[in-house]
Parts: structure tokens; sequence; C-alpha cells
């Protein structure tokens, strides 16, 4: 009896072995496999349709032996769901990658003047006009609106789209860091806004109100050097 016992507790160990040893590597394929589908939807979106991406991802999903259940891809990001068979269950994984940030086809400071769009808004500066790129500047309106009707004040705006002459002149003003070196601002893409200061200081209300809200409408706040007036368009 107790050498059939022992049999019996070897074979069961053998079995769990034998489990944990196929399991566990094959859960990590497919965590690799997606994190790989994720990463070739997010890779192909900048240049590609949202359906053409996800089929690039089922291809790679499929390479590793996996199948694509999810797929959702965004100016932003790609999140895509892969899984397969393992012994008697189905696994899945989920995974996102960030999509690559296209490179501006001009160079900084000297984009053309069909590409800008002036932000005009109460409380905007209207000589001269504040110009951003026109997606930034339908984002900057939204954010504006959003400010005026929750606080019933409205949100000064002092600078955008910087030229590289504009870009030169502030840099002989303030030198670096405290401005960026001509051709490398994000001033000179039209991304990048100045709110007046003051009123738009850290700790004040205006910019308490950014801090909470300005990343739902694409901002994101310059930290290097620290300019709580300075916002960058991310979308």
């Amino acid at each position: 009896m107790l050498a059939l016992a022992m049999a019996a507790g070897v074979l069961a160990f053998s079995v769990l072995a034998l489990t944990l040893f196929s399991v566990l590597p094959a859960k990590a394929a497919v965590h690799a496999a997606a994190d790989s589908a994720a990463i070739a939807a997010a890779e192909s979106a900048s240049h590609s349709t949202a359906e053409r991406s996800c089929a690039i991802a089922a291809e790679a999903a499929s390479l590793n032996g996996t199948t694509l259940l999810r797929c959702d891809v965004s100016d932003s990001e790609a999140t895509v769901a892969v899984g397969r068979p393992i012994l008697t269950t189905s696994f899945s994984v989920t995974a996102r990658a960030a999509v690559p940030r296209a490179k501006p086809t001009v160079a900084n400071g000297a984009m053309p003047a069909d590409e800008l769009v002036p932000v005009v808004y109460p409380g905007v500066r209207e000589s001269p006009p504040v110009r951003l790129r026109s997606d930034v500047a339908a984002a900057l309106l939204r954010l504006l609106e959003a400010y005026r009707a929750e606080t019933g004040d409205y949100l000064p705006v002092d600078e955008g789209y910087r030229d590289l002459a504009e870009q030169q002149r502030v840099f002989d003003q303030y030198g670096w860091p405290r401005a960026a070196i001509p051709g490398t601002s994000n001033h000179g893409e039209g991304t990048a806004v100045d709110f007046v200061n003051p009123p738009v200081v850290r700790g004040s209300h205006p910019h308490t109100w950014l801090a909470a809200n300005a990343a739902q409408f694409g901002f994101e706040p310059l930290t290097d050097p620290d300019e709580p007036w300075h916002w960058d368009y991310t979308g």
C-alpha cells in the first residue's frame, strides 16, 4: 500500500511538473505575441488606416501562433488582444503600444502660412495674432471654451507659432535654457502655447485648472525648464 501511495504521489508530481513546464512557456509566448502585434499595429498606424493596421497586427499574431481577438487603433495608441488554447482553456493577453509621432514635413520655424490658423477668441492676443497648426488651434479653442463655461472667465493667451527670426529674437533676449535654441522650439512647429504670465503662474487658479483639465484637450505642461505658462500640444 505504501509503495502504491508513493507511486501515486510521484505520478501526481510528474503531472503537475509537466503542466507547469508546458503552461508557463506557453503563456509567456502569448504575452510576447500580444506585444509584437501591438507594436506592429502602432508602427503602421502613422501611415495606414486603422483597418490596415489591424490586419498587420493579425498577421503578427498569426506568425506567433496566436489569434487576434481585438484591435483598436487611435491617433496615439494601438490596443490589441491575442489568444490561443493552452491545455483545456483559452488564454488571452491585451497589450498596448504608442503610435509614433509623425515627423514634421517642414523645417522648424518655416511653416507655410496656409498651414497656420489664427486663434480668435476673447482673451487671445489679437496683434500680432496668435497662430497655430490647424488641429492645435481647434484643440485650444475647445479648451478656452471649457474654461469659460466652467469659470465664467477667459484664459489669456499670449503666443503660439514663432518663426525662426522670432525664435532668434527671444533667444537673444532670454538665452538658454529660458529660451530654446533657434530652430528647436516647439513654438516653431505651431504646437506650443504661451498663456499670459501672470495670471497663469504656478498656484494660480488658471494654472490649477489647466493642470487638472488640459490633458483631455491634448495639452501637456513644459517642465524642463519649468514654465507654468507654456503648454505643448501632444494630441
